[in-house]
């Protein structure tokens, strides 16, 4: 399928594109809210300024995809594969990421706040500036992420892997670091007033000069 056909048919009232191939389509600006596009395969698709809010996007294959300034909030992306993809200021509150690959992703901006990224892999996924205020990142891989000056208030990242992050100057006001392993990470000027900790939560080889805490 390609997008003129994908578009007429949304129009035309059709919400269930599943499995869909649109590898490689142009598809800026598009409004597609409440789509489905389970299991479709989207690799290297333009959906920049799109609004796919609320759209299902379980195991969807988005590898390389433009969602830069795309509207995902509220949308499951519960599995899908978004390694290397660029959502570069999207607005992706309250979406389900959860066990997503977001590897090498470029995130800079996006607003995550009250989403669930639940055991996701955002190793070495450049987050700077992000907001992922109330978001669940339990058990999720965030191994050399680049979270410098990112907003994790009362985030919850039980059991997270946060090992050799950049999160200098990030917000971790409240945030639940029970079970983190923060080894070797950049923290030169982070907020960790109120973060929860218990025996669990490793700090090993952290740098953490200025580190505001209580």
């Amino acid at each position: 399928m390609n997008a003129d056909e994908l578009l007429k048919r949304y129009a035309a009232g059709e919400r269930n594109f599943h499995e869909t191939n649109l590898k490689e389509a142009f598809l800026r600006e598009a409004f597609l809210i409440d789509i489905n596009l389970a299991c479709a395969e989207l690799k290297e698709i333009n959906f920049s300024l799109a609004n796919l809010r609320g759209a299902n996007l379980i195991a969807a294959k988005l590898k390389n995809a433009c969602l830069v300034m795309t509207k995902l909030n509220g949308a499951n992306l519960s599995r899908a594969d978004l390694s290397f993809a660029r959502l570069t200021g999207a607005d992706m509150i309250e979406a389900n990421l959860r066990n997503a690959n977001l590897s090498d992703t470029k995130m800079i901006g996006v607003d995550l706040s009250r989403s669930s990224l639940y055991a996701a892999n955002l190793m070495e996924a450049n987050l700077i500036d992000a907001c992922l205020d109330n978001t669940n990142l339990e058990g999720a891989n965030l191994s050399e992420a680049k979270l410098r000056g990112a907003s994790l208030k009362r985030a919850n990242l039980r059991n997270a892997f946060v090992c050799e992050s950049n999160l200098e100057g990030a917000d971790l006001t409240g945030a639940d670091l029970r079970g983190a392993n923060l080894s070797g990470a950049f923290l030169c000027g982070a907020n960790l007033e109120g973060a929860k900790r218990d025996k669990k939560t490793i700090f090993s080889g952290t740098i953490h000069f200025c580190v505001r805490q209580v």
